[in-house]
């Protein structure tokens, strides 16, 4: 990648948030996208982000990041959206959310809070951003580009893209100044509906202002390449004043409620996950010297063991943790997976019913106890265990194909097909799913509801919808 010169990334991005931006220094005219627009352009973004970056697979992280957001909802008036969150999976720190309630946050920002309420903050921040509507509130300009160009750009300017490059040589002579004025502004708006939305979801409002200061030391007195987050967020020092103020003024007297998640575990399968596995394991080695009782430790190193290929040394780690922490269940699902890898089956379900013992709504576990019992042939066993698996989480493409198995090992070929269509729905072959539901169809009568599932996903996938789309 050719090297950008200093200042030059900042100055592209005030560029182009001028380009979209500058017209609100006027009065305030009514919003010009409507809300279907906003749904649109968010799903715009979202393909963008998808077709650029890397999306965290691990389930438990998703999850984590959702309950957050749908806690933080609950004290947001009525909403035209439906909320959706996501993690991707680059070190850069940096959050954004978009129209229609697509929220993101990377993996870079989650390895560096320190507790959930910071991680809060800065969601219940971006969360005001959509709530107030900003980008909707731009000038009738931004719609005369298409919602895949304005998507783009947007996904440009919030994470840094080539893509943005063209339209911001048309935007270069925009005032900076005016845009960052307008950004300023925003970003306390945003900070207010912040701090609100915090106080009535019970988190610890000091979150926010822990977490601007943090990122404000991240950049230092004289850094050059600020993070991310500080370029589409500026402000910071006065912000954290402005927000202290605001906190002094009116006092929270609730008391903060437990946490969603554990914060430290979520970040153990973030380092884990990392490409570099290598560097990974000796992250969690060098966290065992340091501290050489910490269960969570042996767990990370378990877990980038088993990505490595290392079952033998993968077991012997969260075999370790298990010995620290016996009540935990996600570990002693982790210790199943690994002998299921490895083929020790009885060790596996051992394990795995130890799990589902310890964490009876876990998705993962059934669906790795329905793999052993596959394995060991008790098809209802592996039957009932992916439906409850299935049950538990119906977004995990896995689960589908599986259960489709499963249905066919006992000679249910329409529920088998059908499952197969989800599968490969899910993993983004349309083409392959829409002929496991042809092949399921006849396999229902007129008033089943499978069959009006399947005829709508059929309907769905058929090329002369897509076209009409």
């Amino acid at each position: 990648m050719p090297k950008i010169k200093k200042g030059f990334f900042q100055k592209l991005i005030f560029a182009i948030i001028s380009f979209f931006l500058l017209p609100l220094v006027l009065p305030p005219r009514s919003p010009a996208m409507t809300i279907q627009q906003e749904r649109e352009l968010g799903e715009k973004v979202l393909q963008e982000v998808k077709r650029r970056w890397p999306m965290v697979q691990e389930p438990s992280v998703n999850e984590y990041v959702t309950r957050i957001g749908k806690r933080i909802l609950q004290s947001v008036e009525a909403q035209p959206f439906e909320y959706q969150f996501y993690v991707i999976n680059i070190p850069e720190v940096n959050a954004f959310a978009v129209p229609g309630g697509k929220v993101f946050v990377n993996s870079g920002l989650l390895l560096l809070v320190d507790n959930e309420d910071e991680l809060a903050g800065v969601m219940a921040h971006e969360i005001g951003h959509v709530v107030a509507r900003h980008i909707a509130k731009r000038s009738e300009k931004a719609l005369k580009l298409s919602l895949a160009t304005l998507g783009a750009l947007l996904a440009g300017i919030l994470l840094g893209g080539q893509a943005v490059g063209a339209v911001a040589t048309t935007a270069v002579a925009a005032s900076e100044t005016a845009a960052l004025k307008y950004s300023r502004d925003d970003e306390d708006e945003a900070d207010y509906l912040g701090l609100k939305f915090m106080d009535r979801s019970g988190y610890d409002r000091q979150g926010m202002i822990t977490m601007l200061k943090k990122l404000r030391r991240m950049q230092g007195p004289a850094a050059s390449d600020p993070p991310a987050y500080l370029l589409t967020h500026p402000a910071i020092e006065e912000r954290a004043a402005n927000l202290e103020i605001e906190m002094a003024r009116f006092p929270s007297e609730k008391a903060v409620p437990k946490p969603t998640g554990n914060i430290k575990r979520i970040q153990s399968k973030l380092v884990a996950e990392e490409k570099d596995t290598a560097r990974s394991v000796v992250y969690f080695e060098n966290w065992l010297k340091r501290q050489p009782d910490d269960p969570e430790a042996f767990f990370g190193l378990g877990l980038a063991q088993k990505r490595m290929g290392g079952l033998d040394r993968a077991i012997e780690s969260f075999s370790k943790a298990a010995s620290l922490a016996p009540q935990d269940g996600e570990i002693l699902r982790e210790l199943g997976s690994a002998y299921l890898l490895k083929g020790y089956l009885s060790e596996a379900q051992k394990s795995l019913e130890g799990a589902r013992a310890l964490s009876p709504s876990d998705a993962m576990t059934f669906f790795y106890l329905g793999r052993v019992y596959s394995e060991q042939k008790s098809v209802n066993e592996a039957l009932q265990s992916f439906l409850r698996a299935k049950e538990l989480n119906s977004n995990l493409p896995q689960i589908y194909y599986h259960l489709g198995m499963a249905f066919g090992a006992k000679g249910m070929l329409g529920q088998a097909y059908m499952s197969f269509g989800y599968y490969y729905k899910s993993v983004g072959d349309p083409k392959t799913a829409l002929l496991h539901f042809n092949k399921a169809l006849p396999y229902f009568n007129e008033p089943a509801p499978e069959r009006q599932s399947i005829q709508k996903e059929i309907e769905d996938l058929s090329p002369k919808k897509k076209e009409a789309r």
